[in-house]
């Protein structure tokens, strides 16, 4: 599995630390969250295949290029709804699916409710969810989509714990992940040390 983390994009670092502290209400988390998945989604769009195509100017006929594979953006319900907004305001031609995964606070285990996704085969898929915890969600997602022999999937985060990236590494070599910072550790509750919380609770409100 290839990882990339922005430990050293200094405007990404100084948001993300913005979105940790107690102190940022829910409204603002929620466009500081926005904010960092356009810096994630410019950066991680700038190695994506090309292909030619001609396009016409005012003045002439000349080269160009558009995107070589069909993107599909799938947020991991409920949090990944906070980082959707970034990543389809530069990609509007993206399909958007869904894919709803929750966590049991006392197994720590994953629970299914949801699942809603085009037509996966040949395309690119950017799988989106703030927190990469114990890995269990992502875990479930790439279990349900792998199958259906998408041309690359990549899966994006702010934060994620050394614990579920190894879980992710070990069963799924094959995907690309994107992370804004890597943390210390999980605690027994299964929660990111620093971490942030529950991003989901605190983007919505809840």
């Amino acid at each position: 599995m290839k990882i990339k983390s922005y430990e050293k994009h200094a405007l990404l670092q100084a948001k993300i630390t913005a979105l940790r502290s107690k102190d940022t209400p829910p409204p603002i988390f929620a466009r500081i969250l926005h904010e960092i998945s356009l810096i994630l989604c410019a950066d991680i769009s700038a190695s994506l295949a090309l292909q030619s195509c001609k396009v016409e100017t005012p003045l002439q006929t000349t080269q160009g290029f558009k995107l070589r594979h069909r993107l599909v953006l799938i947020p991991i319900l409920r949090a990944g709804l906070g980082m959707l907004s970034g990543f389809h305001a530069l990609l509007p031609e993206a399909a958007v699916g869904h894919i709803g995964v929750e966590r049991d606070h006392d197994t720590l285990q994953p629970r299914f409710y949801y699942y809603k996704v085009p037509p996966l085969a040949g395309s690119e898929i950017w799988l989106l969810d703030p927190m990469l915890a114990t890995g269990g969600s992502l875990e479930f997602a790439l279990q349900k989509i792998l199958p259906q022999k998408p041309e690359r999937v990549r899966a994006v985060s702010v934060i994620a714990a050394p614990e579920g990236i190894r879980r992710i590494r070990k069963k799924f070599p094959q995907v690309f992940l994107h992370v804004g910072v890597i943390d210390k550790k999980l605690n027994d509750h299964g929660y990111i040390l620093p971490g942030l919380g529950d991003a989901g609770d605190r983007c919505f409100g809840t």
